[in-house]
This record gives structure tokens, sequence and C-alpha cells, in this order.
């Protein structure tokens, strides 16, 4: 009996979900599977193996043709123990999930792909950015999660996962002297002060040119949401400002500089769990993404010292910015 695998969730769950299944069919290469996806299945275009087994999840005739005569699963690495208690990220609790593993050195994390036309076109539309703004360095920045949204004329995250509209704005106006900003989050959000920031929300689908900014950038800011996971995919340097949420789960340590308000301690929120601990969670944890102006100072400083130690143009010199 082949499998059918069901991925639901945020856009990040998404991208964290295709290592493990990129180990499960190497280390099942009998079972003809499917992958049902929620949304944002674009994530899987152009994957070499992954695109052909990939569809919608509510989409007419799934029942007879993936689940009737399949083995169902529907993985869910938010009720790993391991990742609860703060053990393992969020691809590697796919990886128990879906395979049964707690070795996870055999993860592939670059796990996203472009192809030539995108690469190509976006590539011109970065460098045609640098030239009108005499910038060499291409910096991404995504302030503002999923769980944002516009409360009176305020852009609140209920989650404490992202910046406020002023300190992201102190930080474009601070580095946009060095560098070309990409805006990265939804347009709606975008400050009406912020004049410095380019936007790509005009080009479509979103996710696919999310892709393609982050795989040319030079660096890469952001809060804990989409934008992070495509930059470990694409294995680009950067700076991850985290709140509400753990980066030991949510993030990679091993590869971003990661930023966190030194004075005020994490509550664990049980997404899936518990709903009552969840909203008690995040009024505890109210403030973590409020930084003062030495705080702001200092993300500012860590970014400046990263994108200043190239002396090449862009996607070239990467590696540098690790040094």
């Amino acid at each position: 009996m082949n499998t059918t695998f069901i991925i639901n969730g945020g856009a990040g769950r998404v991208i964290n979900s295709m290592p493990a299944l990129e180990k499960y069919q190497r280390l099942n290469p009998d079972d003809d599977f499917i992958v049902l996806v929620d949304t944002w299945e674009s994530f899987f275009w152009c994957h070499p193996t992954l695109q052909s087994r990939t569809f919608p999840l509510n989409q007419k005739g799934n029942f007879e043709r993936y689940m009737k005569d399949h083995r169902v699963i529907c993985p869910e690495p938010y009720h790993n123990n391991d990742f609860i208690n703060q053990k393992i990220n969020l691809t590697e609790a796919f990886d128990q999930e879906i395979n049964q593993s707690k070795d996870h050195s055999d993860l592939n994390y670059s796990c996203l792909h472009l192809s030539s036309y995108e690469i190509s076109k976006s590539f011109e539309f970065i460098e045609d950015l640098k030239n009108q703004k005499k910038k060499r360095k291409v910096v991404v920045f995504q302030p503002f999660g999923s769980s944002t949204s516009i409360v009176g004329n305020k852009v609140i995250d209920s989650s404490n996962r992202s910046f406020e509209s002023k300190d992201y704005l102190k930080i474009v106006q601070s580095i946009s002297t060095d560098c070309v900003v990409l805006y990265a989050s939804m347009p709606e959000f975008l400050s009406p002060q912020d004049r410095l920031s380019v936007t790509f929300d005009h080009l479509q689908p979103y996710h696919r040119t999310l892709m393609c900014m982050v795989y040319h950038c030079d660096y890469f800011v952001g809060c804990c949401s989409v934008g992070q996971h495509v930059a470990r995919a694409f294995k680009r340097p950067g700076l991850i400002c985290m709140g509400g949420t753990s980066e030991k789960n949510f993030s990679y340590p091993d590869h971003f500089s990661i930023y966190r308000k030194p004075d005020k301690m994490l509550t664990y929120v049980p997404w899936r769990l518990s709903i009552v601990d969840c909203e008690f969670a995040d009024r505890s944890n109210d403030g973590l993404m409020k930084f003062d102006e030495k705080e702001l100072d200092e993300i500012i400083t860590l970014i400046r010292e990263k994108i200043g130690s190239s002396t090449k143009e862009g996607s070239d010199n990467i590696d540098a910015l690790y040094s």
C-alpha cells in the first residue's frame, strides 16, 4: 500500500516538511507516495522529485485517488515530545514523525529550487535596483509574520513574533545607507513613512518571488516567519530576531545570528495542544519584540558588521559574510 502525506499549516511548516519527505523517498524507494498540501504548494515547484508527487489538498477526487486505498499520514510536529521540550527544530520533528528517525544528520536543508528563468529574471530585477540606488549590497527584510493584523491604525502581532512598525522603520532608515532593502512582508503592513525599502508584491506568485529575492540577496534580516526558512534553504546568512517562539524550535542558531531581548524570559506556546495555555503564554510573552533604543542599536550594528564585511558585489560573496 502506498502512502499519502497531508501537510498542513503555514508556509514555514511546508518548507520544514520537505527535507523529511526527501529522506522518506530515499528510504522507501518502492512507495509511490503522494503529498497533499493544504496551502503553499508552490514551494514544491521545480523540486526534482517532489514536484510530480505534490497536489493541492482541497481538490475534487482526492479521496478516491489518493486516500481511499492509501496509508494516510498527517504528521504533526507540534505534538512531538522532543519538539515540545525544545530539543529539536521543526525540520527534525518532521523527520521523527515521517521517518521515525532520531538521526537527523542526513537531512538536506537545501530543499527549495528555482527555474533558470526565475533566477535570470530576478537577477535582472536585483541588478537594476542596485544600479538605480547606486548600492552594491541587497538585504531582504521580513519584519512581520503571518499572525500580524491591523488593529485600528496599528500593526499588531498577537503571537509576539513580529517587529513593531517604529522599530522596523529605524532599522530600514539606518541600513539603507549601506544597501538596497527589499521589504518582504505583506504590503498592507508597510508603513506609509517607509520611503526607502523596495517592495515586490506586484510580482506573483509572492512566495516564488520571495525565494528569488532571497536567492540573490547578500543578507537576510527577519523575524520568526517563512523568510528565514527560505534563507536557510538557500544558505544565505542573516540575523533573526526572536520573540514569542524558541529559536531551538523555529530557527537555526547554527546558521543564523540570533538576537533576543536580553531581559525577558520566553514562555513556551503549546500550539495545537492547548488553546488556553497558548492564550496565557502569549500574554506572558507580550513585549518580547519591543526593543528599546540600545537594543535597536545593537541589532543595527550586527547587521552593518555583516553587510559591511564584503568586498565584492552580490551573491558571489555570500561566504564572506560568515567571517
